[in-house]
């Protein structure tokens, strides 16, 4: 039986309707009114739901804030769960990491990140397959679980225990209290049953397909009439909750969340700072929120691209096992700087120390660890650079299958660090870099490959940075030379966004420019805030600005960027339109 209630499961996006219903532009899925809705969506088959809008191929320029208050906040949004965040929320909610998750989402990848409001809907064959695991999973729960999922000891079909049992697990499900009239369809729902199990498995089900499980609601009170809406406290303390740690609240954070709402607050400033600095620091929360940064690094940086990157086993034998070390080394290194050190990015990119173990050592012709743990060590110069940059995390995603690759080496930097957009290359061009007649380098062979005078224009972007990465080839192995040539690693940022053309050699001297460019740090904060807020919107320029100014009073260190967002206008309030 189809129980998707309450509202449409393929909305997404910006709300354009003061009812907080989706605009025609958004989303529109289908609802008789009763509770009992169906979604109906295709993209072509003849469904209500429009397909979303383009994608961004490159990060969004900053839309430049011209209102007079300069802490105008974004819109009004209803965003799905992602699919890290709804397999969290899951786990958590039954209080069991071994429940079975579905396959279900398939969500294009936008900036790197699974995180564009926009990008993130239902169709009609995804609410069919949520259908399906959403009734098995309740008879799984109620079956096994019951005890676990609900603090409710009463197993009678008396409406006084009915009525506690779906509030008390519909307040988890939905990270909200149910209205009056929820309660009462899903109590409608209960009824029609002839035992607790049976209603019990009913709700279940019917709350697991709800939108108000599937989704994040930040669409606020109105309470001046004003035009800016205040998020409730229980939309304040889901957006903390799954920026800082990519699943549901937890108790204490939902608790304070239900004591605001029965003051009708909503949490203050202060509630917001010390839950979130709870959930960093508690020894609960802080592996989640270690995952949920690392997660941002890994989108951000383009790090995921190390366990799809093809390459040629014929020169060498690049294991998954070593691949997960060489990701292992990056988020080690990652939590040391943001949670031990209380670091920066600069520090990422400087660090004169890494985290191997005996393979990735082996790997690197670096002495000191042995076994499988990671262990700390201290790098010798001219031995591996030190920093992010040096990891084979990066390097290895970045090159092809047999060669190093200047080109997106250079291009990660260029696009993702500096914020310049590339055009994409001429139609019909082959990218495929050719061997020369005669021994070369990966250097040589590119630069004869793009010397034509439009490849030179966009090339001169990247590889002129890329090459400076040239002791390092595709699988991430220092080397000193290539095919018998000593190899070149000066390079040239040319036309940077800010200053003049700077010269280096080596990952090293790049590194230290970026350590100190601001325009690195501007860079850091605009993909971060799309990451958190699932897009940009038109006068964008009013949040970033504030998160901005915040970061830079607390010198960039990683954690404070990412608690300046808790502090921007657009986490706790909204205004109407895009």
């Amino acid at each position: 039986m189809a129980l998707l209630l309450a509202g449409p499961l393929g909305c997404l996006g910006n709300l354009g309707n003061p009812d907080g219903t989706p605009s025609e532009t958004g989303s529109s899925g289908s609802s008789d009114g009763s509770g009992n809705g169906s979604s109906s969506s295709s993209g072509g088959d003849g469904g209500g739901m429009q397909d979303p809008p383009e994608m961004p191929s490159e990060i969004p320029d900053v839309s430049q804030c011209e209102v007079a208050d300069k802490s105008t906040p974004g819109p009004r949004v209803v965003r799905r769960l992602t699919v890290e965040q709804f397999e969290a929320t899951v786990r958590d909610l039954f209080k069991d990491q071994s429940v079975a998750l579905p396959s279900i989402f398939n969500d294009p990848m936008v900036l790197g990140f699974f995180a564009d409001a926009n990008a993130l809907v239902i169709r009609d064959l995804t609410a069919q397959q949520i259908m399906d695991w959403a009734e098995t999973t309740a008879d799984w729960a109620v079956t096994n679980k019951l005890s676990s999922i609900t603090s409710v000891t009463c197993r009678t079909v008396e409406q006084s225990c009915r009525v506690e049992f779906i509030r008390d697990f519909g307040r988890r499900a939905f990270r909200d209290k149910l209205t009056e009239e929820r309660v009462a369809s899903y109590d409608d729902l209960f009824e029609a049953e002839k035992t607790f199990e049976d209603g019990a498995k009913v709700v279940v089900s019917a709350m697991l397909q709800s939108p108000y499980f599937l989704y994040r609601h930040e669409i606020g009170t109105e309470p001046n009439g004003a035009g800016v809406y205040e998020l409730t406290p229980h939309e304040v303390a889901n957006n903390l909750s799954y920026l800082l740690t990519g699943t549901m609240p937890d108790d204490a954070l939902l608790q304070a969340a239900d004591a605001a709402a029965e003051q009708g607050t909503t949490l203050t400033s202060e509630q917001i700072a010390q839950h979130a600095q709870r959930l960093l620091e508690d020894s609960a929360t802080r592996p989640l929120a270690e995952k949920e940064m690392m997660r941002f690094m890994r989108g951000w940086l383009q790090l995921n691209r190390l366990v799809t990157a093809v390459k040629d086993n014929t020169i060498f034998e690049l294991t998954d096992a070593l691949r997960k070390d060489m990701m292992a080394e990056t988020q080690a290194l990652v939590v040391d700087t943001a949670f031990n050190q209380n670091g920066t990015f600069a520090d990422l990119l400087k660090a004169n120390y890494t985290f191997i173990n005996s393979s990735l050592g082996a790997h690197y012709g670096i002495n000191g660890a042995g076994g499988s743990e990671l262990t700390k060590v201290t790098l010798t110069p001219g031995q591996r650079d030190g920093g992010i940059l040096a990891h084979g995390s990066f390097l290895t995603g970045h090159g092809s299958a047999k060669l190093s690759s200047p080109t997106q080496r250079g291009k990660m930097v260029r696009t993702r660090l500096l914020c310049e957009p590339l055009e994409p290359p001429p139609p019909g061009v082959d990218p495929n870099v050719k061997p020369l007649e005669t021994p070369a380098t990966t250097r040589e062979m590119v630069e004869q490959h793009t010397k034509a005078e439009y490849c030179a224009g966009c090339h001169k972007l990247t590889d002129k940075i890329g090459v400076g990465f040239e002791h390092y080839d595709t699988f991430g192995r220092w080397r000193n030379d290539e095919n018998g040539i000593p190899v070149d690693v000066t390079g040239t940022i040319v036309e940077p966004p800010s200053g003049e053309d700077f010269n280096f050699s080596g990952v090293t001297e790049l590194a230290d420019y970026l350590a100190a460019s601001e325009d690195v740090k501007a860079c850091m904060v605009r993909y971060w805030s799309y990451y958190a807020f699932g897009g940009t919107w038109n006068q964008d320029g009013c949040t970033y600005e504030e998160v901005q100014e915040d970061a830079a009073a607390n010198e960039f260190r990683l954690k404070n960027v990412w608690l300046a967002l808790t502090r921007a206008p657009h986490f706790t309030r909204r205004v109407q339109g895009p």
